[in-house]
């Protein structure tokens, strides 16, 4: 299939090569109509200008976004995940003349686009405001499943769930609660229903809780979990900070893990290795260099990632096996 040009997009939009042009490199004198129906045919089209010429015809690099919703405003110091997005992003861009601009935002802030930019990068954005952004963009890559038409790099979340909850299971946990993430999350509800999905087909009842993927909320919602249901004896949770709670907690009520109590995370980043702690691998580097490259060629659909289980200390054997 041809590649569209600047004259297609021109043609679309019903406005001179020179008007798309200027709208593509950011320049003056376009009125706000035209520069809409401009956008509007670059997106319906799929055009990709030519990062390097773009970049001389502007006199300036060119910018992706990395758009993070989370509510702590410390978050970018505060989660290691955020630290292997950005890593992963600077990599992807490290050969071009291409800044990449992060934009923190809570969850019940408003998020619009950035201006006509290359295109943004989306973590933990819910699939309605990514349908919405990529509009505004006209590109972008989620981190995650998304809505429709969203382009996404998704890790098999479910069936890291499944990973963590038969591991488990065999080793003789039989009392397993699970903790979740955020429900506007699509990555963290992936998780919690491939593990409780795994538990019900062993014929158990799981234990639920539920968390938001930060360290205090994880403490409050084990220490809850224990009082209520004190046979529990392995704990799956969402990512490897929730899991990190969990283990906070546990020590605290003077259970041993993981003779007494098992605890799997999620993500395999420094705090699991750090930690001893057993968690499910995703690539967190490798798929954000990925997503980086799908905005820089505005290409690419929905793509899966497998994911994997680092097994350490938290998931040992019981002590009398």
């Amino acid at each position: 299939m041809r590649r569209p040009t600047l004259e297609d997009v021109a043609r679309l939009a019903g406005v001179s090569r020179s008007t798309v042009s200027r709208v593509i490199n950011r320049q003056p004198g376009v009125a706000p109509s035209h520069r809409r129906l401009v956008q509007e045919a670059i997106v319906e089209l799929g055009y990709r200008p030519h990062l390097g010429a773009r970049a001389l015809a502007s006199g300036r690099a060119d910018t992706v976004d990395l758009v993070i919703v989370d509510d702590d405003p410390d978050a970018l110091s505060a989660n290691p995940h955020y630290a292997r997005v950005i890593a992963g992003a600077v990599k992807a861009l490290a050969s071009n003349d291409i800044r990449l601009q992060i934009r923190l935002v809570p969850a019940s802030g408003a998020v619009g686009a950035g201006g006509l930019k290359l295109g943004a990068l989306l973590v933990n954005v819910r699939p309605e405001l990514a349908q919405q952004l990529r509009r505004g963009y006209g590109w972008v890559v989620s981190m995650g499943r998304s809505a429709p038409r969203v382009a996404s790099i998704e890790p098999d979340n479910a069936d890291g769930g499944r990973l963590a909850v038969d591991h488990l299971y065999r080793d003789g946990r039989r009392r397993i609660a699970v903790i979740g993430g955020p429900e506007s999350n699509p990555c963290a509800v992936d998780r919690r229903e491939g593990g409780l999905r795994s538990i019900r087909e062993a014929g158990l009842e799981p234990v639920v809780g539920q968390g938001d993927f930060t360290l205090a909320t994880a403490e409050r919602v084990t220490r809850r979990l224990i009082d209520e249901h004190p046979d529990v004896d392995a704990v799956f949770a969402a990512c490897d900070m929730t899991a990190a709670g969990a283990l906070r907690a546990l020590t605290a009520a003077g259970r041993r893990v993981p003779d007494d109590v098992a605890v799997v995370g999620f993500d395999d980043g420094v705090i699991a290795a750090s930690a001893g702690l057993t968690s499910v691998r995703q690539t967190v580097e490798e798929n954000a260099a990925s997503a980086t490259r799908m905005v820089l060629a505005r290409d690419g659909g929905r793509v899966f990632v497998p994911v994997s289980l680092t097994v350490r200390q938290s998931s040992g054997q019981h002590g009398d096996a």
